[in-house]
């Protein structure tokens, strides 16, 4: 069995969203169709996350298994082949099956389009039509606000009862602008529903006047869902890229992974710097032991070569550690030798 890593674009406007249901069309759906015709049995597939009804993709990414034999690139064309023109599979790649396009990820990018001039029926499937002007300097200082850690209770349509944590993270805001063409993206780990368009839709209040940009913290404090209802059209929201953490090996007990932003970091040394060397295959590179579930710090794997790692322990985690080290040999061959270094 072969676990497939697709990246696919899509213009949400004749979807119900990205998830299958019961009532409406949904993109998932119509990619499990033509996976059927394919492999001639029902396929199952997991997306990075949801998208909303009318909610456009540009790098949404989802993994299946499968044991048909075809590379990457046969995949890629059966796909589009069976596909419809507003649906797009515009890469696919052979990963490790520790990988998980929901549970591997390691932030987001939406893209937020506003058209600030004549309508435009050209981009009119991607960017909101907005009639009025606004105030582009005033939206990017309204925007500060949203930055950093917050509890965003206020901005998202997320139940409190199933979700009671909205605490989330973002990572930056960055507009951009070609033309009468505004591009606002939002980065962040992890969005709750309807979170990028609610912000939106309080940057464009700000952008026209009707709140100060001050008045952005006020409505993160006040932690309401009464407080700021507006909800920005679905057109102009695209997702637009998914970064992803690599998974050395995992299983119940606990993984060897990337290091993550909130993670304790090995002495001497940045996150930067430790991305950069798994990205470009440098040895000797480091990634952290933890937990599966809670992600609890157990130590470092040293990984030294293609052939060789160390594990030093920071808790008593040695039984976890030489379990894991068999998902290494899975990895990188049954000739990789694991050496285990107990805590001080």
């Amino acid at each position: 069995m072969t676990r497939y890593k697709c990246t696919v674009a899509y213009i949400g406007r004749n979807y119900d969203g990205w998830q299958s249901q019961k009532l409406g069309i949904s993109v998932q759906e119509k990619i499990e169709e033509v996976l059927e015709r394919i492999c001639g049995k029902k396929v199952s597939i997991l997306a990075s996350g949801r998208t909303d009804a009318g909610v456009n993709a540009a790098g949404q990414v989802f993994h299946f298994d499968s044991d048909r034999e075809m590379t990457a690139r046969k995949w890629k064309g059966a796909l589009n082949g069976g596909l419809p023109d507003d649906i797009r599979i515009t890469d696919v790649e052979e990963v490790p099956g520790t990988f998980h396009a929901r549970y591997c990820v390691r932030w987001k990018r939406y893209d937020y389009c506003i058209n600030l001039g004549e309508y435009n029926v050209f981009n009119k499937d991607y960017a909101y039509q907005c009639p009025i002007p606004l105030n582009v300097e005033k939206m990017k200082e309204a925007s500060r606000y949203m930055v950093g850690i917050h509890d965003f209770t206020s901005l998202n349509s997320s139940p409190l009862k199933e979700y009671p944590n909205q605490v989330r993270t973002i990572r930056r805001i960055e507009f951009t602008q070609e033309g009468d063409l505004l591009r606002i993206s939002f980065e962040g780990k992890g969005f709750l529903r309807y979170m990028v368009r609610m912000m939106s839709a309080q940057l464009i209040e700000a952008g026209r006047g009707r709140i100060e940009p001050e008045d952005i913290a006020k409505i993160l404090e006040a932690r309401s869902k009464t407080i700021a209802r507006r909800n920005a059209a679905a057109n102009g929201l695209t997702l637009q890229y998914v970064d992803y953490f690599d998974i050395l090996a995992l299983n119940e007990n606990g993984m060897f992974r990337e290091f993550l932003a909130d993670d304790s970091l090995p002495e001497g040394t940045t996150l930067e710097e430790l991305e950069y060397k798994v990205k470009e295959n440098i040895f000797p590179r480091e990634y952290a032991f933890t937990t599966r579930h809670s992600q609890e710090m157990l130590g470092t794997l040293i990984l030294k070569s293609e052939t060789e790692a160390e594990v030093r322990l920071c808790s008593d985690a040695r039984e976890t550690a030489e379990s894991l080290a068999e998902g290494l040999k899975e990895r990188f061959g049954t000739q990789f030798v694991t050496r285990i270094i107990p805590e001080s």
